[in-house]
């Protein structure tokens, strides 16, 4: 290969021949990139605020007591959040956390029907109902 077929990164040209893929691979690694940071900051915050809160006192392992599930009450975890309730912002983390690979995946899924590609759209809309599938079983 010449020289002149790399750009100053040292990438080769023709590896992204359309100017739609190449945005796409960068909004791709831009969501992974900043919504791991943004999920894992969230975790950490909260984190920080458990041990700020609770940190110090005694555990008494003897007694189980329950906490309600913010999973199954979304308005719960949202007003939690806005409180500051440690648990729900970290349970707030670790949904971003989850929900970028589904967002990925439906980003792809966007682009393969502007591309009108059948069979990436098929295999694509067949990992997005098993993603969906798993959360909608699992609750």
């Amino acid at each position: 290969m010449h020289l002149s077929n790399f750009d100053n990164q040292g990438l080769d040209k023709n590896v992204y021949s359309n100017h739609d893929e190449q945005q796409l691979e960068n909004l791709i690694s831009n969501l992974l990139r900043f919504g791991v940071i943004a999920a894992c900051s969230t975790v950490l915050i909260g984190g920080v605020l458990y041990l700020a809160q609770s940190g110090m006192q005694p555990v008494d392992y003897r007694f189980f007591e329950g906490q309600p599930s913010v999973l199954n009450a979304p308005k719960l975890m949202i007003s939690g959040v806005l409180v500051g309730s440690y648990n729900s912002i970290i349970i707030l983390g670790l949904l971003l956390l989850i929900a970028i690979p589904i967002v990925r995946v439906i980003l792809s899924l966007l682009t393969f029907v502007k591309q009108r590609d059948l069979t990436y759209i098929t295999m694509t809309s067949l990992a997005l109902s098993g993603l969906i599938y798993s959360f909608v079983t699992a609750c």
